[in-house]
């Protein structure tokens, strides 16, 4: 089902997280109070930039939350994130908020005050330890779809199988898809004849049970 998703925060999650929901199809506004960070997400996103104060009924009205079904906070600040999906429910019923938190211990607050889904990027990085995956090479930026779809942030290494293949020759597993490429500081949205470049670091979306796949296929032995 296709949705109508509010993005608070235009940092580089925020960023990623809306490109990847385009590409499904979803429609999508990202709101962001930095006019400087809005001018420059537009030449990439075009017109889903809303600059205002999403932490606000005002800035949330303007973003039409009236009619999202979902809302993501993902700026830096957990107090901020906390009160836009407080907002988001008691103004417009948003019925689905998830906010980004970077201390474990608010996730308690997030529940207490009925908030929403906190997603907590320290949990996730101790998952991955736990689960022996390198996090010199890739790391997990944010679950999606209660888990069961994950962004990820991968850098691409000298020994990589795939090192100098273009997209189309991967064979990427089904379940995955290549959102971008970030090269020499500028971002490729990648097709086909798109090569994978030492140095290159690259964001991906995979289903949970491909994460595996999609790891050896860049790392090789490494993964």
């Amino acid at each position: 089902m296709l949705m109508y998703v509010i993005v608070v925060g235009g940092g580089k999650v925020g960023y990623y997280l809306a490109k990847t929901l385009l590409a499904e199809g979803h429609e999508v506004a990202i709101v962001e109070r930095e006019e400087k960070i809005c001018r420059k997400l537009e030449l990439d996103l075009g017109d889903i930039l809303v600059h205002a104060d999403g932490s606000t009924p005002a800035g949330l009205e303007l973003a039409g939350a009236g009619r999202a079904q979902v809302l993501t906070a993902v700026t830096g600040q957990d107090e901020t994130n906390l009160v836009t999906c407080q907002v988001a429910r008691t103004f417009f019923n948003v019925q689905r908020t998830i906010g980004r938190i970077n201390n474990p211990k608010n996730e308690t607050l997030f529940r207490l005050l009925d908030a929403g889904t906190a997603v907590s990027s320290t949990q996730i990085i101790a998952g991955l330890i736990q689960r022996e995956v390198d996090t010199r090479h890739i790391q997990k930026l944010l679950p999606l779809a209660t888990g069961k779809v994950n962004l990820f942030e991968l850098d691409m290494i000298e020994s990589s199988p795939a090192l100098g293949k273009a997209v189309a020759d991967l064979s990427m597993p089904p379940g995955t898809l290549l959102v971008a490429v970030m090269r020499a500081g500028s971002v490729i949205v990648p097709d086909g004849r798109t090569r994978l470049l030492k140095g290159d670091r690259l964001i991906a979306v995979a289903q949970s049970d491909r994460e595996e796949e999609l790891a050896r296929l860049l790392f090789g032995a490494e993964a």
